[in-house]
């Protein structure tokens, strides 16, 4: 079992949420940055709890973080994480049994109680840091609510609450390393992004940079005591999709993949990034490695991961020049596609429209490039699709 501890001599030893979920527009991570920040006063017990409860999540095991983290919850003395940790993978967990919207309208019907939970904490102790902290987390969250349903308005109101108070969580707390992930996930969506979220930038007083955004969850890869985690999956995760540096999206998929080796989410980004880099006999071990968990996976689990294998077939024929092959597993993900995000999507049809190119099928590759463009989620995959609308694909 991985520790998660703390080492002067030793940075965080090489070890999804995280993803857990790959998403659109990356302020979800506010959601999730504060199941990885343990407070000072934790008890022995307490520590001991959320330590298994950190395990069980990155190994997809929800039912059974949940329920740490409830136990965390009902303990005493109040643990700051608690409320916050309790109401996030009760959400993971209900998405999981129960799908997406449903987990979803759970996750809102609860929400506005636990940020007064904090919002009370607050009043009785002001200026306290890891309060701050985990109340600013809680508004990420409900920023994450506001994304699922492209309701921007409110992405941009309940994240600048969360930059509030995790900007006075740094205030009052400066040297607690954990902060570096949710500014580094800001800056780096900021920077990528244009419009009222530059405007944003400016009223939260962060810099907007997309290079000081990776290099503070660089810095928290390899520093954080309990961040560097969700911190490796954020960059395994970025760097495959926004950045195209496979280089690093291995690397990082790989140390996940290592010390949390149930979870097949760090199988499917190093088996993309192992496609793309033309390591195709590698790519089949990830392919094959993630067949050999699905039976251990639950059954809305199952679904997602026969996506992500119909993708990784279909990317990797048609690396390897087997167009039919890579046309029907392509059009499996595309046509049995119901994951909340579409990032995954957008390649999905990107390489479709590859596929139509090489077989002289323009016009049904358009259509493929139009509807990636459309997504407009800012990936790798809709700047490619404008590229190839004005000039067909050639291998």
């Amino acid at each position: 079992m991985v520790t998660f501890r703390e080492d002067n001599e030793i940075n965080c030893y090489i070890a999804m949420t995280g993803e857990h979920k790959v998403v659109t527009l990356l302020i979800v991570y506010f959601a999730l940055v504060s199941l990885f920040s343990i407070p000072s006063n934790a008890d022995e017990w307490q520590e001991r709890k959320i330590q298994q409860a950190l395990f069980e999540m990155y190994n997809l095991n929800n039912v059974a973080a949940h329920q740490h983290f409830k136990e965390v919850l009902n303990s005493q003395p109040f643990h700051p994480l608690a409320p916050m940790a309790e109401l996030a993978t009760d959400w993971l967990k209900n998405q999981e049994e129960l799908g997406y919207q449903e987990g979803n309208r759970i996750l809102a019907s609860r929400i506005d109680s636990v940020l007064t939970i904090y919002h009370d904490k607050l009043k009785a102790n002001p200026q306290n840091g890891e309060l701050e902290f985990y109340y600013g987390c809680t508004y990420g969250l409900k920023a994450r609510l506001s994304l699922g349903e492209k309701d921007y308005l409110g992405v941009l109101i309940n994240g600048y609450n969360a930059v509030r108070y995790i900007k006075a969580a740094e205030r009052h707390q400066p040297d607690f390393i954990e902060l570096q992930i949710p500014f580094g996930v800001f800056n780096y969506y900021v920077g990528i992004s244009r419009g009222y979220m530059q405007i944003a930038s400016w009223i939260m007083n962060t810099s907007g940079s997309k290079e000081e955004g990776l290099a503070q969850m660089r810095y928290a890869a390899h520093n954080a005591r309990y961040s560097c985690y969700e911190a490796r999956s954020i960059l395994a995760m970025v760097t495959l999709y926004f950045e195209g540096d496979y280089k690093s999206t291995l690397y990082y998929a790989e140390m996940m993949a290592s010390d949390f080796p149930n979870n097949p989410y760090y199988n499917y980004l190093a088996g993309e990034a192992l496609i793309q880099m033309g390591r195709f006999a590698e790519a089949e071990k990830q392919i094959k490695r993630i067949k050999q968990l699905l039976p251990k996976l639950k059954p809305k689990t199952q679904k997602e991961y026969w996506s992500k294998l119909h993708q990784l077939q279909g990317s990797l024929a048609l690396k390897k020049g087997d167009l039919a092959t890579a046309e029907k597993e392509l059009r499996a993900v595309i046509d049995n596609y119901d994951q909340e995000m579409d990032v995954q999507l957008g390649f999905a049809l990107l390489r479709l429209g590859n596929v139509y190119d090489l077989t002289g099928r323009r016009e049904l590759a358009v259509q493929c490039y139009q509807r990636a463009y459309g997504l407009k989620n800012r990936s790798q995959a809709c700047q490619l699709a404008k590229l190839y609308l004005k000039t067909p694909y050639t291998q």
